[in-house]
């Protein structure tokens, strides 16, 4: 009987052992799973604030051709240019 006895007691022992990993696993997980939350939102964030920079080449663009008329302008404008 003591056989028996002992053999419950080891196997409630492992039992308990192998409940307090499983528990600290998922507890990490838990804490893992809010940090890549986070991590997510600042990244969609950084997105979002750098969407406008996709945008600079039709920006440069505009502006060159806003500059050449400018000049174009100044140069038909100008009255000692006149020939």
């Amino acid at each position: 009987m003591n056989g028996w006895i002992l053999g419950y007691v080891i196997g409630g022992i492992v039992v308990v052992v192998v409940v307090a990993v499983l528990l600290l696993m998922i507890a990490g997980a838990r804490a893992t799973a809010a940090k890549a939350e986070a991590i997510l939102a600042g990244l969609e964030e950084a997105r979002d604030g750098t969407a406008p920079l996709w945008e600079l080449g039709a920006t440069v663009s505009t502006a060159d051709r806003i500059v050449a008329a400018a000049a174009s302008a100044r140069r038909s404008l100008s009255p000692g240019d006149a020939a």
